[in-house]
């Protein structure tokens, strides 16, 4: 019979307000609606930018807010927007301005990703499982989802199932892996298998060095190799990668 140790905490590592005036309103201002609103968008998107390069996640939640209400059909910026409310914590408002596309013929794939993710973080796990697989159905590279699917599966239980989902997910990963090999420790470790899931958080620690989570979650699983006694045998059918 294997030994599994106690489920470990999974954690999804997954942005002041610009007070501005409103311009006058000129005649040649009225006479070009387009330009006017191409000209605006512009100054935002470039706030924006400069916002997130100076690291002001209040500000860049602000400016977010704005462009969503200036294009509230637009998908991706829905879904852009959701993950600073996520980021903030706001999730249930997050959640509401990702509704209009997660069902139905206005359904976007970034949208039901995120919307995931946002349910993980109120415990929705069956919920973020539905959504993450829709997601993975549209697109079988979908990194994110298989991140989001495989903490879902983990935090139900479902670990070998997890498993083979955090290791998909990795297949396809772009950027920094931090999260999802941090998660995939975790899940090897409430399995029992330490060895590689301290390299694995090893490895995490070198793409995110300064993350003191990883640091935390290393020694919880250090800590677990020494005082576990005998090591518990090798399943005889371990999930394919």
């Amino acid at each position: 019979m294997n030994k599994h140790f106690p489920l470990l905490i999974i954690s999804v590592l997954i942005l002041s307000a610009c007070a501005a005036s409103s311009p006058k309103t000129t005649s040649q201002d009225t006479m070009r609606p387009k330009f006017k609103t191409g000209a605006i968008d512009k100054a935002i998107d470039k706030a924006l930018q400069q916002a997130e390069a100076n690291g002001n996640t209040q500000e860049v939640l602000t400016l977010l807010a704005q462009t969503h209400n200036r294009a509230p059909e637009d998908a991706k910026l829905a879904a852009r927007y959701a993950n600073a409310l996520r980021q903030d914590e706001q999730i249930e408002k997050a959640i509401k301005v990702l509704s209009p596309f997660t069902f139905g013929d206005n359904k976007d794939i970034d949208a039901i990703t995120e919307s995931a993710m946002a349910h993980l973080s109120i415990g929705d796990f069956k919920i973020a499982e539905t959504l993450a697989t829709d997601a993975i159905e549209m697109d079988k590279k979908n990194a994110r989802a298989y991140l989001a699917l495989g903490t879902a599966q983990d935090a139900q239980s479902k670990h070998q199932d997890a498993e083979i989902s955090f290791r998909e997910g990795i297949k396809y990963w772009s950027g920094n892996p931090a999260p999802i090999l941090n998660n995939l420790a975790l899940n090897l470790a409430s399995q029992g298998h330490l060895e590689e899931a301290l390299s694995l958080i090893q490895k995490a620690q070198k793409e995110a060095p300064r993350n003191m989570e990883l640091e935390r979650n290393k020694r919880i699983i250090s800590t677990l190799l020494e005082t576990s006694g005998p090591r518990p045998p090798t399943p005889s059918k371990k999930p394919a990668a």
